[in-house]
């Protein structure tokens, strides 16, 4: 891919548990960043219906988790529908962030939208940070799957938070090739004297993890946040705690070598921000490091990888993947009629 694509990095609220009025807003954020000649639309963590703060302040509210899961988006579902069909009719590549419902199991999700309307990559966050295990369960090895190529755009990958602290995870991401990354993250504090919590869980701690990412995978990377306003603190109760201020908005765009490429919103104000991608810049960097390429040593260092999707159950005969197991030295899978093909065939995504 060679030119310039335009990207736009969503600065927004959501409407906190309230699903059909978040997918609406949504559709108007993609209209919006369209009709301004983006090419791309980035979304922050968990963007619908928005991020569950309220565990930051107490590990156990059962009303509030019940109206979350009913309020969390479903693969299946009108108000999906609702998203593709309007990136295919605003012809723009979407990647969406949202709490994902699969049968009332919550997991932090992103997928990409092409701008045809389809969903080329699903994913889920590996292992949700620490209260947040109290709401969303892990992801399985399709997850890994997670850089598309993206017509007129290029190869586009995504993370989220604080996935972007694990060096398997991200070199795996990089090994892919990807030539856009989003960062998507949850509205996001300054870093101050009095703060009890960590600098890296901090809007200067997480642009940092961002950058250094950028300049780690040779990528232009889009990183994404929301905003959350005092609305937002009320109706999750989180005085006080790491989500207890108005503000949250921290949205930017880093070129391959760590350099900013735009200039700020203010953090409590909605907005886009957009930047021209001169994709001939990532060959530039290219001649000076390939992490893995020519600036790699994988006889020395290398990484494993088990991209297989683990069944809950599994039929006798049939190992962890639902595969048959070997028969006289022959794999066999299965066919779409459920009978053995000959060819072992992994499950694909949830």
């Amino acid at each position: 891919m060679s030119g310039i694509v335009k990207v736009a990095v969503t600065q927004h609220e959501p409407v906190w548990f309230d699903l059909q009025a978040t997918v609406d807003k949504t559709c108007r954020l993609i209209e919006e960043a369209a009709s301004n000649g983006a090419q791309l639309i980035a979304f922050p963590e968990v963007w619908i219906t928005g991020y569950p703060a309220w565990i930051w302040a107490r590990p156990l509210d059962p009303p509030l988790a019940t109206k979350y899961i009913k309020t969390s988006l479903s693969y299946d579902s009108k108000e999906m529908d609702q998203i593709c069909a309007t990136a295919r009719k605003a012809h723009i590549t979407v990647i969406l962030g949202f709490s994902e419902n699969d049968h009332n199991s919550l997991y932090i999700a992103q997928c990409t939208i092409s701008s045809s309307g389809t969903i080329i990559m699903k994913r889920r966050k590996f292992k949700p940070t620490h209260m947040e295990r109290t709401v969303y369960g892990d992801a399985g090895g399709s997850s890994l799957n997670n850089v598309n190529d993206v017509e007129g755009v290029g190869r586009v990958g995504a993370l989220s938070c604080w996935e972007h602290i694990q060096p398997l995870l991200k070199y795996h991401t990089i090994s892919l090739r990807e030539q856009i990354h989003v960062s998507a993250w949850p509205p996001l504090h300054p870093h101050t004297e009095d703060n009890q919590g960590l600098f890296s869980m901090t809007a200067d701690g997480c642009a940092l993890l961002s950058q250094t990412y950028a300049m780690e995978s040779s990528t232009f990377v889009l990183h994404c946040t929301s905003v959350m306003t005092n609305t937002g603190v009320d109706v999750h109760k989180s005085e006080g705690t790491l989500f207890g201020v108005s503000g949250g908005g921290h949205s930017a765009v880093y070129g391959p070598d760590g350099r900013r490429l735009t200039k700020a919103i203010p953090a409590d104000q909605e907005g886009f921000v957009y930047a021209d991608l001169p994709m001939d810049m990532l060959v530039g960097l290219r001649h000076f490091v390939d992490p893995v390429g020519h600036y790699s040593k994988p006889e020395l260092l290398w990484l494993g990888v088990d991209t297989r999707e683990k069944k809950h159950v599994r039929g006798e005969g049939e190992n962890e993947e639902g595969e048959v197991k070997k028969l006289n030295g022959l794999s066999l899978g299965r066919g779409e009629s459920g009978k053995a093909n000959g060819t072992a065939t992994p499950q694909g995504a949830y």
